[in-house]
């Protein structure tokens, strides 16, 4: 049974909030106002977030999520992107991709998709693709490239871990990653990075995903030189 969060507690996408007590957002004597990061699901009679952040309440029967989100002009079509999947809908999937609004991905829009063979995706899995529309709609994501291939994008196995960096050295590390090539001749393990600053890496050892994020992250406070870095991720192995 999922837990309920309260106000000022930190949620996932898809984690339910402890609003239902109050009156509904269609109740127009007495209106919710739902800001960022909050959805009302009318069938249900339940408030869930599709953000990650904290619960705020600034005003009476005023709710959003406090987290960071980026704006429309951060991201291009054609922008690789990694997001989490919120909600599963009859042909489509609802993904959080770090906007105000959710990614919107067709289920037909994985390789060899078809109406009796649909994809096996659900809430909380990772999703690698890329941005098909941006702009002021809805955005679109896509899991297939132009010939209907995956090209390393879909569904991301469960045994990784992502986690978060700004969007510049996102965008640095995708254009120049001699880092990671150096770091991946003296370990194989995987790795995708997403535009909207989110990284999704796998090792067979806890250690050394733990190793390469510490890596990228004193990257990306202080942007050491690649020998700098190449030592802290043998340290990191052994400490």
């Amino acid at each position: 049974m999922d837990i309920e969060r309260q106000i000022d507690e930190f949620v996932l996408p898809g984690d339910t909030i402890a609003l239902s007590t109050l009156p509904s957002p269609l109740d127009s004597s007495n209106s919710i106002t739902l800001g960022p990061g909050l959805h009302y699901d009318k069938y249900t009679n339940a408030f869930t977030s599709h953000g990650c952040g904290h619960v705020r309440e600034p005003s009476s029967l005023t709710y959003y999520i406090d987290g960071h989100r980026l704006s429309v002009s951060s991201l291009t079509t054609g922008d690789l992107i990694l997001g989490i999947v919120v909600r599963r809908q009859l042909e489509s999937l609802l993904v959080d991709i770090g906007y105000n609004e959710l990614a919107s991905l067709s289920l037909y829009d994985f390789e060899g998709s078809t109406k009796r063979t649909k994809p096996n995706v659900d809430r909380g899995d990772i999703i690698y693709g890329r941005l098909k529309i941006d702009g002021e709609c809805q955005p679109q994501i896509t899991c297939v490239n132009d010939d209907g291939k995956a090209d390393g994008m879909g569904v991301l196995n469960e045994n990784g871990y992502l986690f978060s960096i700004p969007i510049d050295i996102a965008n640095d590390l995708i254009h120049h990653d001699n880092l990671l090539q150096e770091l991946g001749n003296e370990i194989p393990y995987e790795i995708a990075i997403g535009a909207n600053g989110r990284i999704w890496i796998k090792a067979a050892a806890t250690r050394t995903m733990i190793a390469l994020r510490k890596v990228i992250l004193e990257r990306a406070k202080n942007k050491s030189d690649i020998n700098q870095l190449k030592t802290l991720f043998q340290q990191s192995l052994v400490s």
